[in-house]
């Protein structure tokens, strides 16, 4: 389908899109600004969907016009998409098989159905009620028993390329990630370094500076250092408190 090329800058783009990951508010499930990252280098709506599929629920973020906001479909709207979902062409557009599922599927719409083909199918009927011409799907490995995706939609304009296809299955992996990330947050949990956890686990364990340098090759400085951002970060005035306020992650 063309432009084919995933370019040094996109690559570039993604990291800095992960590594800057914010909330626009303390309730989101996910982060707006990874999907308005992601909407600036794959034009088009994007969300990122949590779906509970016993219980016929969907919750997650989207993004539409340029705003980010929880994903609410209507009562009619939702009856209307779990029939269509269990129907033929419906999940995935039966890309992702039951029995032996690839969760890390990224596909176009126009790679498994026609436009008129795709009329055929209930879901491509409920997709033509909401004004979607184009779609893209990643899939991601299941949380739980939440079915998660990115799900990127055009009502017009051209489908989406094969640079684009290219760039959402690098970030594929990310948002996976990222979700795990926010989940955790959510919960409390603070987002520090990888290194930052190993000095508390090791300050939990009553290591001092010294010992905790060695352990993990660095100076004492550099140890001191760490805790000082940490403390900085969480609040904390000491190594007691730093340990109490993050007991429950450890």
């Amino acid at each position: 389908m063309g432009e084919s090329f995933v370019t040094g800058r996109d690559a570039h783009r993604i990291l800095e899109i992960v590594h800057d990951a914010t909330a626009d508010n303390d309730d989101e499930v996910f982060y707006s600004s990874v999907l308005r990252g992601i909407a600036e280098l794959v034009p088009g709506d994007v969300s990122f969907q949590l779906a509970d599929i016993a219980q016929h629920r969907n919750e997650g973020l989207c993004l539409v016009d340029g705003r980010a906001g929880p994903l609410t479909p209507g009562e009619d709207d939702d009856f209307a998409f779990w029939s269509a979902y269990f129907a033929p062409g419906g999940c995935s557009y039966d890309a992702i098989r039951p029995g032996l599922p690839d969760y890390s599927v990224v596909v176009r719409r126009s790679d498994r159905f026609g436009d008129r083909e795709y009329l055929r199918f209930a879901m491509g009927r409920v997709m033509r009620g909401w004004g979607v011409r184009h779609e893209l799907l990643a899939a991601m490995q299941p949380f739980g028993a939440l079915d998660r995706r990115l799900l990127l939609f055009r009502s017009d304009g051209r489908d989406f390329t094969d640079r684009e296809v290219e760039i959402i299955r690098l970030i594929r992996p990310h948002v996976g990630e990222l979700h795990l990330r926010r989940v955790r947050e959510l919960a409390g949990e603070p987002h520090l370094t990888a290194r930052q956890w190993e000095v508390l686990r090791l300050v939990s364990l009553g290591a001092s500076n010294h010992q905790i340098g060695r352990r993990l090759g660095v100076s004492e400085a550099t140890v001191r250092k760490h805790l000082e951002n940490v403390f900085l970060r969480i609040g904390a005035a000491s190594r007691t408190e730093a340990i109490r306020k993050v007991s429950g992650f450890l």
